[in-house]
């Protein structure tokens, strides 16, 4: 609470007193005691909204706003996950491997003859997972072809590779095997060639076949000799590939949500009591441009207490798959945004956050086609990505009861006190806000030992609340600090002050939560008077 208020004013009127015209409100009379000669004086009047009470916790990493109803509320967000297409989805190596026989038997022909061989292979895609690919564009990768023959005679082959193309037209390698002859071995870069699986061979829609064509035709002279079962071997390697695009249906793979820590450092600011807050939410917001939809189960959800006790979220929320939307490929390039929202009616969230933890722990399972929507066509790309954030909100819509906050504030006025020998303060409290808080001041030495203490007292009381949820009245409140002179002398020795405040709601014994508006104000006007030391010049 903005250093704690009273210690303030407190340490503005101990600043003052040295300096003041010793015959302003000389006689005057301050509860039950009269000074004279008096120094009575009106140290300093300070007025804090809400917003700047509460504004430390800006320091703990929450950001304090009004909200759409004007209530003051805590605002904390943070990136949980970002996910690209490359560590998503990578593409297998492909090998496949195949011969051809001439199915002819034939020896010593008359005259010189050509035997001509075609037939076209399909070969199955492997698989990382259940994907099923229509089409790639590829970026990067190898392609190697290789090929043998067990012929005697000379082999002039062509191979069409249907299944990759470039602007339009198949990969096609063409070579000549001399009889009793060395292996022939091509390779290509894949930059800018597009693999194309959707067709089996018998030109029905597929998915993942690839398809080549191998043609070749033997040259048999009248010394040699082609049996039947004599053939071509061959072996393709699509390898390292990359792409710009793929489609498809990347099947049923997770996108890795890593396990994430919320730290909740606002929550330090308070040592004991209890806090309830009506209406808190957390909101998990996906940012998707992969082209399919995805099923989002919050594996863990759970907040850690700053004795490591664990409190799990529970409710609809968690115990239902939640679906996030991908664009459509009409939609290709575009972040489709879809949000999840923990409120107090899907989840017990308000419990876990009034819990005060030290800490959240989220663990997400982001798993692509959930079975529980129809399914769709998916695609991915090179920019594709997948962002989680989380946002929270809590609203001042609370019940505080005993709620203890405890700072020590820097204290350098001990020594300007040496001529005081009785002090009087008075602080007079304006409060519109539905909160009272009682104030301890701890005076401590250079080496943290309490030399004086101040007992707890009524600071400032709380504002009753009308029916409509806003207080109805200010409530004031005197609160008189006395200080005699062994008191003065002791203070000469601080160095700082822990200061001590209880929070407590209007009406929080009967559980009722109460909200903060805007613009409700907290005054305070301080005034002094002290018995001092006067030398022969007035001084």
């Amino acid at each position: 609470m903005k250093r704690i208020l009273p210690a303030v004013l407190l340490c503005m009127a101990l600043a003052a007193i040295p300096s003041c015209n010793v015959k302003y409100f000389e006689n005057a009379e301050i509860g039950d005691i009269i000074f004279d000669p008096s120094l009575a004086i009106p140290v300093g009047e300070i007025t804090y909204t809400v917003s700047e009470l509460f504004e430390e916790l800006n320091d703990a990493g929450a950001v304090i706003s009004p909200n759409e109803e004007n209530i003051i509320q805590l605002n904390y967000a943070e990136t949980l996950q970002s996910q690209s297409a490359s560590t998503f989805l990578n593409i297998r190596n492909q090998t496949f491997g195949g011969s051809l026989a001439s199915g002819i038997n034939l020896s010593n022909p008359p005259v010189t003859t050509t035997l001509n061989v075609s037939e076209l292979f399909e070969f199955d895609l492997s698989q990382t997972s259940n994907e099923t690919y229509d089409s790639i564009f590829f970026s990067n990768g190898e392609f190697e072809f290789e090929v043998s023959s067990t012929f005697g005679a000379d082999i002039d082959f062509t191979a069409t590779f249907i299944s990759l193309v470039e602007n339009d037209a198949p990969l096609v390698v063409s070579g000549t095997l001399p009889a009793g002859g060395s292996d022939f071995t091509q390779t290509e870069s894949l930059v800018d060639y597009k693999g194309l699986f959707n067709l089996d061979d018998q030109g029905n829609p597929a998915s993942n076949k690839f398809l080549v064509r191998i043609e070749y035709a033997i040259t048999v002279t009248p010394a040699t000799t082609v049996t039947s079962g004599q053939r071509i071997n061959f072996d393709i390697g699509v390898n390292n590939t990359s792409f710009d695009r793929v489609y498809g249906n990347v099947g049923n793979q997770s996108l890795a949500v890593n396990f994430q820590v919320v730290n909740f450092d606002f929550f330090r600011n308070f040592e004991a009591g209890n806090i309830g807050f009506a209406d808190p939410k957390i909101r998990f917001i996906f940012d998707n441009s992969f082209g399919f939809p995805l099923g989002i189960d919050f594996q863990e959800v759970s907040a850690i207490g700053s004795e490591g006790e664990i409190l799990p979220l529970e409710g609809d929320v968690v115990d239902n798959l939640q679906i996030i939307n991908g664009p459509t490929v009409a939609q290709e390039g575009q972040l489709i945004r879809s949000e999840i929202e923990l409120n107090r009616e899907n989840s017990n969230i308000d419990v876990l956050l009034s819990s005060q933890p030290a800490k959240v722990i989220i663990e997400v399972d982001a798993g692509a086609n959930p079975s529980t929507i129809a399914p769709v066509y998916n695609f991915v790309n090179d920019a594709s990505i997948l962002d989680i954030s989380v946002e929270v909100e809590i609203p001042l819509d609370i019940n505080i009861n005993q709620l203890i906050a405890e700072e020590v504030l820097d204290f350098n006025n001990g020594e300007d006190l040496d001529e005081a020998k009785r002090i009087l303060f008075r602080i007079n409290a304006e409060n519109e806000l539905p909160l009272g808080g009682l104030v301890e001041l701890q005076f401590l030495d250079a080496q943290n030992n309490v030399i004086f203490t101040i007992d707890e007292r009524a600071a400032f009381a709380g504002a009753p609340v009308g029916a409509d949820g806003r207080t109805t009245e200010a409530a004031l409140s005197t609160t008189d600090i006395q200080l005699e002179e062994t008191d003065i002398r002791a203070l000469e020795n601080a160095t700082s002050i822990n200061v001590v405040a209880t929070l407590t709601t209007t009406d929080a014994n009967s559980n009722v939560a109460v909200k903060f508006f805007e613009d409700y104000e907290l005054k305070f006007k301080l005034s002094a008077q002290a018995d001092v030391e006067i030398n022969a010049g007035g001084n």
